[in-house]
């Protein structure tokens, strides 16, 4: 009696470390698998950003700032991606994570072919052209006007392939030079590059509801 009642403890704490080993790895994999989704949407910003922010002035560069934007139902926050801050003016980059073939019309809509899948989605540029107007709205409210402002577009997978090639269509590796020869025209002073900055530093924090967030409520 003594030895099956010993038996079955055995057994019972074989079962449990077992649960409790098996928990715990789940527990790691879900997490695993929670930082590689989340990791994902932020490191494509934040790739771009720290590829600019070792070739440039760490100060002149951010990333994830927001910007007020009024319309009929309200005032909305747009989300920029990336921005530097060049002596030959402010680079405002859009950044795309999309694979495959990329038809890229001068339209509104851009599709996206890879294998099996299609994806209509909204020209990258027309959208920037959105977050230059918020910012430049921004530059003026501080007294600042006349910035050259450019809109830049860059896909950061590098298997991705268009349809149409512009200047402004940039892959990783193309980005640090584009923004080089922005940077060699020096038409703003270090002075200048310094008060656009702060002014880009007081939009790293959202203050209205952004217009992703609109949309997935409408959802």
């Amino acid at each position: 009696m003594g030895y099956a009642l010993g038996l079955i403890f055995v057994i019972l704490g074989i079962v449990v470390i077992t649960v409790i080993i098996l928990y715990s790895l789940m527990q790691i994999m879900g997490k695993s698998n929670a930082a590689k989704i989340l990791q994902y949407g932020r490191d494509r910003e934040f790739f771009i950003y720290e590829m600019l922010s070792n070739a440039f002035d760490k100060g002149t560069v951010f990333r994830n700032l927001y910007f007020p934007v009024v319309t009929k139902e309200g005032t909305f926050d747009t989300e920029v991606d990336v921005v530097c801050v060049t002596r030959g003016g402010i680079a405002v980059i859009e950044v795309k994570g999309n694979k495959g073939r990329i038809d890229s019309p001068s339209g509104p809509v851009w599709i996206q072919r890879y294998g099996d899948k299609v994806l209509r989605f909204e020209n990258p540029y027309t959208q920037n052209e959105g977050h230059i107007k918020a910012i430049n709205k921004a530059l003026r409210k501080s007294g600042i006007s006349n910035v050259p402002i450019k809109n830049y577009v860059v896909f950061t997978d590098s298997h991705t392939t268009f349809s149409h090639r512009y200047p402004w269509l940039l892959k990783p590796d193309n980005v640090v030079e584009t923004l080089e020869r922005l940077d060699d025209k020096l038409i703003l002073t270090r002075r200048d590059q310094r008060i656009i900055s702060q002014i880009m530093r007081n939009h790293r924090r959202r203050r209205n509801m952004t217009f992703k967030q609109k949309y997935r409520k409408k959802r």
